[in-house]
Order: structure tokens, then C-alpha cells, then sequence
């Protein structure tokens, strides 16, 4: 995978020499990794578009699992923070 500084996004001709010979690049902002694009073909727009987010909510829910494995939290304290928070907005 190749990796591009924001400010290289300009050069619109390399941009896109490099997605095509590549097929993914990781776009940067001060250094770090912040975007990914993607080369599809028009045909596979929606489906593409699903599949990543399929991929990130998969990683988010995998990542909050494990949070939560390190740090777990007892049934009555769930029941305390959802009581709280239902008061707070009048649901109760």
C-alpha cells in the first residue's frame, strides 16, 4: 500500500497514476494515516460503499468488545447509567 500527504492531492495526474498502479492508498495528514481511497470500477459504487461500511462497523464493534472485555461493568451499574440517562432526557 502506498501512502500520500494530503497536500500531494493536487497533483491530480500523480494521484491518479498511483491509484490506478496501486489499486488502495492511505492518504496522511501530519504524518498520520487518515483516509483510505479506493480505485472501483462505476458498476461497483453501492456495493463497495456497503462492504466498507460493513468493515468499519465490524472494527468499531470489535474494538468496543474489547474495551469492555478489559474493563467490564456489572448489570446494576448498566441499570444505574440507562436509569440516569432515561431520567436526563424525561423518558421516565
Amino acid at each position: 500500500m502506498n501512502y500520500l500527504a494530503v497536500k500531494d492531492l493536487k497533483k491530480t495526474r500523480e494521484l491518479w497514476n498511483n491509484l490506478e498502479i496501486e489499486k488502495e492508498l492511505i492518504i496522511t495528514r501530519d504524518g498520520k494515516p487518515s483516509a483510505i481511497m479506493v480505485s472501483i470500477t462505476p458498476e461497483i459504487v453501492e456495493e463497495s460503499l456497503i462492504e466498507i461500511r460493513k468493515a468499519l462497523f465490524s472494527i468499531s464493534l470489535s474494538r468496543t468488545r474489547k474495551k469492555g472485555s478489559l474493563n467490564p461493568i456489572t448489570y446494576k451499574e448498566i441499570e444505574a447509567i440507562t436509569s440516569e440517562s432515561r431520567k436526563s432526557r424525561s423518558l421516565i
